[in-house]
């Protein structure tokens, strides 16, 4: 009785922990504006055969995140907050990058200069949070893989 107690837990264990696994979040950077906002970039790719939506962001480390889309028209350059979150498609990804998504960040610590690294953590529908350390940056850093 107790090797199936143990064989069901255990099956229980890795049931809950891979709902988490099939979001992975990677390449992320927070730019710094002198002025106390700035924005996070980052990448996410979804391994389910499930969409997800990346709903909220939050930081005790900001005021406010939103998560936005820069849309250009006649020349025009915008922010639209994504109110609903943004979806990211079953066995695909989304790239939040500059002039497209990211998450807005507003009131950010005066305390934090260039090269600290801020905490946020990204809800999602379906899958579990992820909380992250971006590092504060300027330009957008690269990455040899």
């Amino acid at each position: 009785m107790k090797k199936q107690s143990f064989l069901l837990m255990l099956i229980a264990m890795l049931t809950l922990s891979s709902a988490h696994a099939h979001i992975e979040v990677s390449n992320y950077w927070a730019r710094l504006v002198p002025n106390g906002m700035g924005a996070l970039y980052l990448e996410i790719k979804n391994s389910h055969t499930e969409p997800d939506v990346l709903i909220r962001a939050s930081s005790p480390n900001a005021k406010s995140l939103m998560i936005h889309e820069t849309q250009r028209k006649d020349n025009i350059t915008s922010m639209k907050h994504r109110m609903k979150g943004i979806d990211i498609p079953a066995n695909g990804g989304l790239s939040l990058k500059p002039g497209s998504y990211h998450i807005m960040i507003a009131g950010l610590d005066k305390n934090l200069k260039l090269g600290d690294k801020i905490e946020v953590s990204l809800e999602f529908k379906k899958s579990e949070k992820i909380t992250l350390q971006p590092i504060l940056k300027i330009k957008p850093p690269t990455y040899t893989q």
